[in-house]
């Protein structure tokens, strides 16, 4: 971007942030923007400017967060170590390795990068507003993705029998590797019509190409073991292997390697929850470098591990002592979230995308006005978060 676009962009910036004097900073920044695909007007979904927002490049083209969700705003610091190259434009997603039936289309293909996101919407930003968002709905003329029937997996490790659901955004193409994502509390909680609306959300986001083709993984807690509160609780909480090798060892391989063309890229794997099944997410992520990279939280309960029975796991000391793990992580908290005897999560949250910032690694940190069920703030952050994780990323030209 030349000097004098720059300049015209932070004014046009700071005229938008002049006029949402209603945001609790006095900066609020819209992100009701419409993209490609969308039918105009918008949520009335606004963040403000929080203490720490990254600098404020978007990358060009398909996939770029500022473009599509409308943000904009004038960046107080910079946050060290991010990609910096914010304007080189998007990346390609190669299919390089793609499982099932894209092996052997893909294995001459380039090893340009899969992603080249740049820094716009890193930071912390508080959440206002109110509106559902627009993305809620399937827009005009996009064609709704395709959800298996409910199943139910037995896993040897638990013992036990997960449901799931597995969808396939409409643009899927078999032998095309697509992007993959994980959501724990899948079923009952994102594919709800009366919460994330998760579904409906990929087809918008994909159809818009504010996220490459999808193939999406909801699992549900087992539906067998007694009380399901107590048996929910016992499958995410701990911060083991147990988890992470049922995921890798069990049910990826048998319902989805060899039967959907994914690719095999850690940049393209995602891991989502919410509460228990967030901090599991977490727990995962860690566990999976070679997997996962990217990781979407709402509530997630990080604090969990940190009680003696598992050994008081704080992940906030992990991440600070530990080497810098490639994890692009966007959590979302609320000023009345969850606090007990094993503390604040606001703060908790709060504390884990500050050690990932000091880090270098690209973070993102909503903090809302609700509390911590129902999860108001996520579900209505949740379109932008898939769109700020994959921002940059598509598929190279056939």
């Amino acid at each position: 971007m030349q000097f004098r676009q720059r300049i015209s962009w932070l004014i046009r910036a700071a005229l938008q942030a002049s006029e949402c004097s209603n945001s609790p900073s006095g900066a609020g920044v819209s992100t009701a923007g419409t993209s490609p695909g969308s039918s105009a007007g918008g949520s009335s979904r606004s963040i403000s400017s929080g203490d720490n927002p990254a600098s404020g490049g978007s990358p060009a083209g398909a996939g770029s967060f500022a473009a599509r969700s409308g943000m904009s705003g004038t960046p107080v610091q910079s946050q060290v170590g991010l990609d910096a190259s914010a304007e080189a434009g998007a990346g390609a997603l190669v299919p390089d390795g793609g499982v099932g039936e894209s092996q052997e289309a893909s294995a001459d293909a380039a090893s340009a990068p899969f992603c080249t996101p740049g820094d716009a919407g890193d930071g912390k930003y508080t959440l206002t507003g109110d509106a559902a968002p627009p993305e809620w709905k399937l827009m005009p003329g996009v064609t709704a993705g395709k959800p298996t029937p409910s199943a139910s997996f037995l896993s040897t490790t638990f013992g036990l029998h997960f449901p799931y659901i597995i969808y396939t955004s409409a643009n899927y193409v078999s032998g095309q590797p697509a992007v993959f994502l994980l959501f724990g509390d899948g079923i009952s909680t994102y594919l709800a019509d009366s919460g994330f609306h998760a579904a409906t959300v990929l087809d918008n986001l994909t159809a818009a190409g504010d996220i490459p083709p999808t193939v999406a993984l909801f699992i549900d807690p087992p539906s067998d073991g007694g009380d399901p509160a107590t048996v929910r609780v016992a499958t995410y909480d701990p911060p083991t292997q147990k988890y992470p090798t049922f995921l890798m060892t069990e049910i990826i391989p048998q319902v989805i390697t060899g039967k959907y063309s994914i690719s095999t890229d850690p940049d393209a794997w995602a891991l989502i929850g919410y509460r228990a099944s967030g901090g599991q997410g977490w727990n995962d992520i860690w566990k999976l470098p070679d997997n996962f990279h990217k990781f979407i939280g709402n509530s997630a309960s990080y604090g969990a591990a940190n009680v003696a029975m598992y050994g008081n796991v704080d992940w906030v000391s992990i991440i600070s002592g530990s080497p810098k793990r490639d994890i692009r992580a966007s959590n979302t908290t609320c000023l009345n979230d969850l606090m007990d005897q094993r503390g604040s999560w606001l703060t908790t949250i709060t504390n884990v995308a500050m050690a990932l910032s000091a880090k270098g690694n690209p973070w993102r940190l909503m903090v809302g006005s609700n509390g911590h069920y129902p999860p108001i703030d996520g579900e209505r952050d949740f379109p932008d978060s898939p769109r700020w994780m994959f921002q940059g990323c598509k598929f190279a030209p056939n």
